[in-house]
């Protein structure tokens, strides 16, 4: 094959083999081997048609492999191309024979690379002269914000083909994955495996029911599976070796679905209730007898018990007592004793977990810094740390016997839409391929602020109303920032940062240059805004439970104005009344700091979408979560109207609705496309 050069581009990627990296404004994509290597034979024979046998015979001639082998790995490529076989701009299939690059290709791509920060010729002095104030600013000071002494993990896609992959399960040894996957033709959830590191994936199951939620037997010779037919689910199991699959046993009537098998594979432990209204409650039952042992009994008030996980060696059972989709923690049971003990104590949602391969710890997912990240919890002390993992947006972790861990990442793209309330019209206000989150109106009405993901990177940007002339103006090297806010004046703004699992409230220039911390507790800092008399209000958990404080513009004078879980404050026009979220509950309320008396306005507001609530001279626009639309609560009539309904899903990330100072529209964020890989991380 030719020798191509160390990167070259293909269309408006720039790519760089040795790297196993693709980018295209500022967007990376990591590429594995074995499909990076289709992508040089294919650049090597740019326009021609190569046939499958040549590329079968070339990439994988030390292994004896089928043709669906080079098939997934063309969709894996046109993935990450963002091509479509239908209407390729990238990769044509010539039927029955084999496929032709038909991109642009340079050999030199220096003079191609585009320029990722996007500054408009009209702004180049503006951003010149916010570099000028990093720098003058002391950008040596900028340790404060360097991460760069604890090691960073960075993962690699081992399933990233078309659609979505999910629930992911490694085996003991570590050498395969299962996951779900709806196929090529994203028609039916089936189980498949992976041999990590090649392109071999097996197809387990075939039944047209929905299977799911693949666990390894201890010695990973199995895989069990859960199936949905006849009305209920049943669990079942099969090798890799094409042996038929074995019906386990009828999960129970009210199970919610999860499920494990004891490291003896003598007991499996769902969830069930004792009637159609109680909790979730976990129980065990004997693959040898049926016997049945109930293990827990949450309170009252409680979604129950979910995600039942025996630990390595059998002695503990962990799993998730659910309050709701925003209040949820690990628990441990003693499985001889029957002991429990509460893990986490933090009102998080948590999108699944799975013990340590030496059974002292669990990792789990969650949202608690913003973004799902995955951490640790030490079982003997309950100390949490922050998985210095380079991603985002991590879910449903899975560990080997070895250390190595699979996890699904959500990769949702996410933009930001206007509404205009007297057109009635949605229009897309920026869209691009990156993260585009918490979109806040400055107070003159001239300028929007938000945050931006760029290469895995967040970052506030600032631009004109339109949307033009935007520049970062934070160079902020933590896990994660959102919520920001404008002063009253317009000079500043205000948000909220992670840097080494701690949340903080950060104050930046909004012309840019170097964030200042403001708080500096050992506890979290959320949510910050900032009221008309320059006093920031912001949500923190420094008394053991969360509350709405109160502080002067550079960080002096705390102190706690609602106690109770009360979150994400905002506050009127006049800074009379303070309306907020509570973690855990349903409903949004308002604070009159006249006469410090609480009221519940709106019942049915989500605590989960703490940032989807704007107010307006007479009332609140809100997402009504459970029917999926905006609405206006009117503070006169007390009463809800529809005002619009959107056309994909809000995201739960930060602020995602914001009403114009003139209150002639709304922007929010929206999640156009959604999508889901499986990633490895050793």
């Amino acid at each position: 094959m030719e020798q191509l050069p160390d990167s070259f581009m293909v269309g408006d990627w720039l790519v760089e083999p040795t790297l196993l990296r693709m980018t295209r404004n500022g967007e990376v994509k990591k590429v594995e081997p074995q499909v990076m290597a289709v992508l040089e034979y294919l650049v090597a024979h740019a326009g021609q048609v190569v046939t499958k046998e040549n590329l079968m015979d070339t990439i994988w001639k030390e292994v004896i492999v089928t043709e669906n082998v080079l098939t997934r790995a063309i969709s894996s490529l046109r993935k990450v191309l963002g091509d479509d076989r239908f209407n390729p701009k990238y990769i044509e299939t010539i039927s029955k024979t084999g496929y032709r690059l038909i991109a642009k290709v340079e050999l030199e791509p220096q003079a191609a690379v585009n320029d990722s920060w996007e500054i408009p010729r009209k702004s180049l002095m503006m951003a010149l002269s916010v570099l000028l104030v990093l720098i003058l600013g002391g950008f040596a000071a900028s340790s404060v914000f360097n991460n760069s002494s604890k090691k960073m993990y960075h993962p690699v896609a081992v399933a990233n083909y078309s659609n979505s992959e999910y629930w992911p399960s490694i085996s003991p040894d570590g050498k395969f994955v299962a996951y779900s996957w709806r196929g090529e033709n994203n028609d039916n959830w089936d189980v498949y495996a992976k041999l990590i590191g090649t392109e071999s994936t097996m197809r387990i199951t075939e039944s047209p029911s929905t299977d799911l939620r693949a666990r390894w037997s201890p010695d990973g010779n199995y895989i069990y599976f859960l199936r949905y037919e006849n009305g209920g689910t049943t669990i079942y199991k099969k090798s890799l070796v094409g042996e038929k699959e074995i019906r386990v046993i009828r999960t129970p009537r009210y199970s919610y679905g999860d499920f494990d098998v004891s490291p003896d594979e003598k007991w499996i432990s769902f969830n069930d209730r004792e009637n159609s209204s109680s909790p979730l409650r976990l129980k065990l039952i004997s693959l040898e007898t049926g016997e049945e042992q109930w293990l827990t009994k949450p309170e009252d008030g409680f979604k129950g018990d979910i995600h039942p996980t025996f630990s390595t060696n059998g002695k503990h059972l962990a799993f998730i007592r659910e309050k709701n989709a925003a209040s949820m923690q690990l628990w441990l049971i003693d499985l001889k004793s029957k002991g429990t003990k509460q893990l986490t104590s933090n009102h998080i949602s948590i999108n699944g977990f799975d013990w340590s391969h030496q059974a002292k710890s669990i990792i789990y997912g969650s949202d608690q810094s913003g973004l799902y990240k995955l951490w640790e919890v030490n079982v003997a002390n309950k100390e949490t740390n922050l998985i210095p993992a380079g991603d985002y947006q991590m879910v449903m972790p899975r560990v080997a016997e070895t250390g190595r861990m699979v996890y699904s990442k959500m990769k949702d793209n996410i933009n930001i839409w206007s509404y205009h309330l007297e057109r009635k019209t949605a229009e897309p206000w920026l869209s691009t391929n990156d993260l585009n989150l918490n979109p806040v109106i400055s107070p003159d009405g001239n300028k929007v602020c938000y945050t931006m993901n760029k290469e895995g990177v967040f970052q506030i940007w600032v631009s004109s109303i339109d949307g033009s002339k935007k520049i970062p103006i934070t160079n902020f090297t933590g896990e994660y920032l959102n919520t920001p806010r404008w002063s009253p004046d317009g000079e500043n703004i205000v948000f909220q940062g992670f840097l080494k699992g701690q949340a903080d409230i950060y104050l930046v220039n909004a012309h840019g240059g170097v964030p200042k911390n403001l708080t500096k507790s050992k506890s979290d800092d959320h949510s910050p805004y900032f009221s008309q008399d320059n006093h920031i209000y912001f949500s923190s958990n420094r008394n053991g439970e969360w509350g709405i404080w109160k502080m002067d513009a550079n960080g002096k004078n705390e102190q706690l104005i609602i106690a109770n879980n009360a979150y994400a404050p905002q506050l009127s026009n006049e800074d009379r009344v303070i309306f907020y979220s509570k973690k855990g509950e349903l409903g949004l309320w308002a604070y009159h700091l006249e006469n410090d008396i609480e009221q519940l306005i709106i019942e049915e507001f989500h605590p989960m979408y703490w940032g989807a609530f704007t107010i307006g001279e007479d009332g609140i626009y809100y997402l009504n979560a459970k029917n999926k639309r905006f609405e206006y609560y009117n503070f006169n009539t007390k009463e809800s109207e529809l005002i619009y309904r959107p056309r994909a899903r809000i995201p739960r990330m930060g602020i995602t609705l914001h009403l114009s100072p003139d209150s002639q529209f709304l922007l929010f964020s929206q999640i156009d496309n959604n999508d889901a890989d499986i990633m490895l991380l050793e």
